[in-house]
């Protein structure tokens, strides 16, 4: 009976292997054809008297990135502290690592908002230190820059605030992404282009 066994699963795995090649097959032939570039360009082929006259079926990236400005208004959130360090983009931020941040950001060209409001599904609110839009996926991803990680407040805090990501079903490197730094470990700017490069480009 085992014998018998091990020849029924063996089969069973070759049909099944069988049926992934078939699969594999299909979806590279159909990668080969597929060109969502060429889609775009009939629009953006379109006079600019036309393209005033036409709802694209896929919005171009301008459009999304006006879109997604609107859906995620930046400076919501009410903590007293006001913002003392000034991007190139001309806002106030909170710490000289923020404004790093947001630099980096803006030269890099990721559509971002500071400090939006992210109601989770609890029905709480949190304001996460940055919004940012992966262009090219149309995904929204969360930064949060913890600065003070040395401090011991503070880090209870920055736990209390990762594990109500966690809880809202926030993926860190995936939806979430975080950077810290204390006192005696400054912002890791190689690190920080490495993540950019990674998840938002």
């Amino acid at each position: 009976m085992d014998k018998v066994k091990r020849i029924v699963q063996r089969d069973y795995y070759q049909a099944v292997l069988n049926r992934l090649h078939f699969t594999q097959g299909k979806i590279e032939k159909f990668l080969k054809v597929y060109d969502m570039d060429s889609i775009n360009a009939v629009y953006n082929n379109l006079s600019d008297a036309k393209k005033a006259l036409v709802a694209p079926i896929i919005p171009t990236d301008e459009q999304y990135i006006e879109i997604w400005r609107k859906r995620n208004t930046g400076g919501l959130n009410s903590f007293p502290e006001e913002g003392q360090f000034l991007t190139i983009r001309g806002e106030k931020v909170r710490s000289k690592s923020e404004k790093i941040l947001a630099d980096m950001f803006e030269k890099s060209g990721i559509p971002y908002s500071y400090e939006p409001q992210l109601r989770i599904n609890d029905g709480k609110i949190l304001y996460p230190d940055f919004a940012l839009l992966n262009v090219r996926t149309r995904r929204t991803i969360y930064w949060e820059h913890f600065g003070l990680a040395s401090d011991g407040e503070y880090a209870k805090n920055a736990l209390s605030k990762l594990n109500s990501y966690e809880q809202a079903g926030f993926e860190l490197g995936n939806d979430l992404i975080i950077s810290i730094e204390t006192i005696q470990k400054p912002l890791d700017i190689k690190q920080i282009r490495e993540k950019i490069k990674r998840y938002l480009l």
